[in-house]
């Protein structure tokens, strides 16, 4: 979750985010935010009516401090909606030989919907534990979490999760 993207609607994830954080850096897991790096004449402000944020160069691109990030961690920038359209994301998982991902974060209806579909497509074993993402809208979230279901890829807790790493 980046500066200029957290709003109240995500407070309750970020406590499961970090603890999943926690202990994947303890087991040795990767760990990469992928971020929001945007123009401000993207389409998704002057066509889709966004607020302009995010933008290149800007401290609201920045991964929160409460996620603690680190030099050793891995930041991938994007202008989708998607981490793996127009970005690095797949060779770098592929570079580092990963074959499974946890997605978590925020806007589920959009940026994480579109990054675990497509990690499914592109051949990676995905997991979405439900209390790791939020969107603004209550209606979009649940909606999202209903097709990460039918993907068969979404977990209900961190806990679950983390108990397999």
């Amino acid at each position: 979750m980046q500066k200029d993207n957290v709003g109240r609607f995500c407070q309750a994830i970020i406590p499961n985010i970090k603890a999943l954080l926690q202990k994947a850096r303890e087991k040795g897991i990767p760990i990469i935010f992928v971020c929001d790096s945007r123009y401000p004449e993207d389409f998704i402000f002057t066509r889709g009516g966004y607020p302009v944020h995010a933008i290149r160069g800007t401290e609201g691109v920045k991964v929160i401090e409460e996620l603690d990030p680190r030099p050793t961690d891995v930041t991938v920038e994007k202008r989708m909606l998607s981490g793996f359209f127009a970005s690095d994301l797949d060779f770098t998982l592929r570079q580092k030989g990963t074959k499974a991902l946890i997605v978590t974060g925020i806007a589920t209806w959009a940026c994480l919907l579109k990054t675990a579909w497509d990690a499914v497509e592109l051949g990676y074993e995905v997991v979405v534990p439900a209390d790791c993402c939020a969107a603004p809208s209550l209606e979009d979230h649940e909606i999202a979490l209903k097709l990460l279901q039918r993907l068969n890829i979404l977990k209900p807790t961190v806990k679950e999760v983390m108990e397999t790493l």
